[in-house]
């Protein structure tokens, strides 16, 4: 079954959803450097995560300078730090490194704009790719990025892009981007993902998740 991670989790009932369902990770946007619904404090997350069971993998999603990145590590002890903002090549590197040594991994966005354009300082996708590999990094996690959202933005990710970068990287690659219950079966049958990141499909408005559609997209998932 390919693993899937739902983010922008708020509350231990939207979290106990999740494990209920059988997702694989949980992630929480944790001090994100620019205004998102999802956001939660250093102490809000820490609280979330220690409720989560051992089996069921953490992950804070956040962006910003190495020291503030790896001050909200300390204080959240998550699995998985998913980078997801303008981070660069030596930030990821460094980052990447200083988490290693404490057993915590790390995952690195690769934001894709209308363009097929990275929103990072290599804009070339495969070049980016072939870059981030060489970080010490565990995943890469393409998404789609517009103006508007940094994250969280429902539009789907151009296929073509995500084969490319499929191909190129000697990394695991997870998709995220306008996944839903009603297309994941689906798109993993088309471009079969590492693994799938969730986010605004399984919302029932911004911060808060509907329970129904976290079972239905997690069941068509194992279906596909």
């Amino acid at each position: 079954m390919t693993r899937v991670k739902i983010c922008g989790l708020m509350t231990d009932q939207d979290v106990k959803a999740c494990v209920q369902a059988g997702v694989h990770m949980v992630g929480f946007v944790v001090d994100y450097p620019t205004s998102v619904p999802w956001n939660l404090t250093v102490e809000e997350a820490r609280k979330l995560i220690q409720n989560v069971p051992p089996f069921v993998s953490t992950c804070v999603v956040t962006g910003g300078s190495v020291d503030k990145i790896l001050g909200v590590v300390e204080k959240t002890r998550p699995n998985v730090v998913q980078l997801h903002y303008k981070e660069k090549l030596s930030e990821v590197s460094e980052i990447a490194d200083q988490l290693q040594k404490d057993g915590i991994k790390t995952i690195k966005a690769l934001r894709i704009d209308k363009d097929g354009n990275c929103d990072f300082e290599i804009k070339d996708p495969t070049q980016a790719v072939e870059a981030l590999s060489n970080t010490g990094i565990s995943a890469l996690l393409v998404d789609t990025y517009t103006e508007s959202m940094p994250g969280g933005t429902g539009v789907l990710v151009n296929l073509s892009t995500f084969q490319m970068i499929q191909k190129q990287s000697s990394l695991p690659v997870i998709m995220a981007g306008g996944l839903k219950p009603t297309n994941i079966k689906g798109l993993i049958g088309e471009v079969h993902p590492y693994a799938v990141d969730v986010l605004t499909g399984v919302e029932e408005k911004p911060g808060q998740k509907n329970v129904d559609k976290i079972f239905q997209f997690v069941s068509s998932c194992r279906d596909a």
